[in-house]
């Protein structure tokens, strides 16, 4: 008899809050899936939730977990403006504006002319400039350096964010906004989950190696 993880779903229940023994935290509530690192000890997280996923049950034992790629997360409000600055003649500036304020990240910016530039972003250097002969460009974001998720320097997060599209200046046009508000301090440091299996035992849920118990 075929029997669909939907059914599955609905017959076991693992709803509550699972506790590891080096106090991070998994909280379920229908099929969503949530991971919690407390920040009582290095390193610290810009904010404690470190992955929002949801999962579909397997079979009895083993659920598949999943989470909102790194691109479609970044491509979330992504909003480009383009515009003419009178004062501005001999070059195109590109501004860049995320809510991340940790520590400095690395932009490359690619042109139709196969020049690239770099700019180290910070909250006192946002823009670049460009030579006005530029047709198009596209862009690649990463941090200056990541933190590893476990003792074992593993890393389950994003190493860079790219939209995989190209922006064509308008004519006239001598200033590109690039607003990206998904890039916040967290963006770098969040578990990016795909096809991942936890196994689901009598109270207890074993996760990336690490077992959690049952706490309510």
């Amino acid at each position: 008899m075929c029997v669909s993880s939907f059914a599955l779903g609905q017959s076991k229940n693992i709803n509550g809050t699972y506790l590891s023994n080096f106090g991070a935290k998994i909280e379920i509530t229908n099929n969503d899936l949530v991971y919690i690192m407390p920040q009582e000890h290095t390193p610290v997280w810009a904010n404690d939730t470190l992955a929002r996923c949801t999962f579909i049950w397997i079979d009895d034992d083993f659920i598949e977990v999943n989470s909102v790629s790194p691109i479609a997360l970044g491509l979330e409000g992504l909003k480009v403006t383009q515009y003419q600055e009178p004062f501005l003649s001999d070059s195109i500036k590109v501004y860049f504006s995320l809510p991340y304020y940790k520590r400095n990240l690395n932009i490359t910016v690619y042109t139709n002319t196969f020049s690239i530039f770099k700019l180290n972003y910070s909250e006192t250097h946002k823009e670049l400039a460009l030579p006005n002969n530029v047709k198009s460009i596209t862009f690649y974001i990463e941090p200056d350096h990541v933190l590893p998720h476990t003792p074992d320097c593993l890393f389950y997060g994003a190493v860079g964010f790219d939209p995989f599209q190209e922006y064509k200046i308008e004519e006239n046009n001598n200033c590109i906004s690039i607003e990206i508000p998904a890039i916040n301090d967290s963006f770098f440091e969040m578990y990016y989950i795909k096809g991942d299996y936890a196994k689901v035992s009598k109270d207890s849920i074993t996760w990336k190696g690490e077992l959690f118990l049952k706490s309510n």
